[in-house]
């Protein structure tokens, strides 16, 4: 089964441990998608929607990422998150990028 995992160092210096895949796990806010939640976003267009917002290449078999604050915000204002996708992972989506924002760091997407 592919691992599909999203990530929010908590800090700058988690962020930099990630770059070098030195973080741990303690440095790190995750979640894990299934294969059926990862599914269903991509079907609905989320990730789509965020690689037209962002620029980001987010596609199964790539990792990408969502840093720029401005980037982080227009994401937190926009419907993505209102897309007919389960309220649960859009809710767990949607607390990432607000970590991220306030912690001064950024979405990782490792598919």
């Amino acid at each position: 089964m592919k691992i599909r995992l999203i990530e929010v160092p908590k800090d700058k210096e988690a962020e930099h441990a990630l770059d070098y895949n030195e973080a741990t796990d303690d440095q790190l806010i995750r979640i894990y998608l299934t294969s059926s939640e990862f599914i269903e976003l991509c079907d609905n267009g989320f990730f789509d929607t965020l690689n037209e917002m962002t620029d980001a290449m987010i596609d199964d078999f790539e990792d990408a990422e969502i840093v720029k604050k401005e980037e982080l915000e227009m994401v937190l204002n926009s419907e993505v998150f209102n897309l007919p996708v389960s309220n649960d992972i859009l809710h767990r989506l949607k607390h990432l990028f607000q970590e991220a924002l306030e912690r001064g760091t950024g979405v990782y997407f490792f598919f």
